[in-house]
């Protein structure tokens, strides 16, 4: 291509400007379409990426209630084991709690004894507080005080537990309940 083709060129768009424009819109339209053709495997990636990003953000914002739900249900937890845990120095009250329950399950407590507290980690938040307690009752007063121990507020942890029957010419015979109770206490 020469200069005189060149402007053979320039006299035909003087002479049809709508067919030069047409013809220079057309190629402006063939250098985007082939731009984003080789890069369709780019626009591919950032659509997922996009679309990833899309639906975390809406299960974040659908799990968002939920989430301060259960955090606030594990803050009551956490308050109320914190209410609850046994003060070693305050020996009346924890003594009461076992006679507390004595007198609602009808046992009659013949041995309660606070031992020394377990010795644990210096990373742990609790300390344990251990008892040996001897009880005395019929069969079913005796478990209705063990199931008061497990279920009651004051978290306990029984390591040992020993049954006995006593040898009565009753109606009821008595067990003797044996055990030690290890109860979770401020450190």
């Amino acid at each position: 291509m020469n200069v005189a083709d060149l402007m053979q060129w320039i006299a035909v768009a003087r002479r049809h400007p709508l067919s030069a424009l047409c013809a220079g819109v057309c190629a402006v339209c063939f250098l985007c379409c082939w731009y984003i053709y080789s890069n369709m495997k780019w626009l591919e990636l950032e659509h997922k990426q996009i679309t990833q990003d899309g639906d975390l953000a809406m299960a974040s914002m659908i799990s968002g209630p939920s989430v301060r739900q259960e955090r606030l249900a594990a803050l009551e937890c956490t308050r109320r084991i914190e209410e609850n845990l046994v003060i070693e120095e305050n020996l009346a009250e924890n003594l009461w709690y076992f006679y507390k329950i004595e007198q609602q399950t009808k046992v009659r407590i013949l041995e309660l004894r606070p031992e020394n507290a377990i010795i644990s980690s210096s990373r742990s938040l609790y300390k344990r507080i251990p008892f040996t307690i001897r009880a005395t009752g019929t069969y079913a007063q005796t478990a209705a005080f063990l199931y008061a121990l497990e279920t009651g507020p004051r978290l306990t942890y029984i390591p040992t537990l020993m049954y006995r029957r006593v040898e009565l010419e009753t109606a009821n015979p008595s067990v003797i309940l044996e055990l030690n109770v290890q109860m979770l206490g401020k450190k």
